[in-house]
């Protein structure tokens, strides 16, 4: 049996409260942050966010309460939240369970909290769509 090993970060975008955003990100299990400065002082820094899980690579999906219990993490809703009016954040992950299956997907979020996804599957139904052919599987 393999094991699930990936690779996540965003693109940079700006935060409505800089010290509040760290503060959050912190408080995720496995979320790390990237943090340029702005060429101009007058301007806020550009941060991005990676994932920092030893384990898998992937996004943080729980984390757990003070009374030990499980709380799912909706990553996009919560950082929306954090966006500055006009920013988008684009998370994508990528990763291998060896060579049975790799994937790869991506969501954006704006800062009012729309989403659009985006997964490497897609590109059989456009396969399909296109030429009418349903192409194999790569998995094994």
């Amino acid at each position: 049996m393999a094991n699930y090993y990936a690779s996540a970060r965003s693109n940079y975008f700006k935060v409505k409260d800089a010290e509040a955003f760290k503060t959050w990100a912190a408080s995720l299990p496995g979320l790390g942050v990237f943090e340029k400065p702005d060429d101009a002082e007058e301007n806020p820094a550009w941060f991005a966010i990676y994932s920092d899980d030893g384990d898998s690579g992937s996004w943080p999906r729980w984390t757990t309460n003070e009374d030990g219990e499980d709380i799912e993490i909706d990553l996009p809703a919560e950082l929306s939240e954090h966006l500055q009016e006009g920013e988008i954040a684009v998370l994508i992950e990528v990763g291998a369970e060896k060579l049975r299956y790799l994937c790869g997907h991506a969501v954006a979020v704006n800062w009012a909290g729309e989403t659009e996804f985006l997964s490497l599957d897609r590109i059989y139904d456009l396969a399909f769509e296109r030429w009418g052919i349903q192409p194999t599987d790569a998995t094994y």
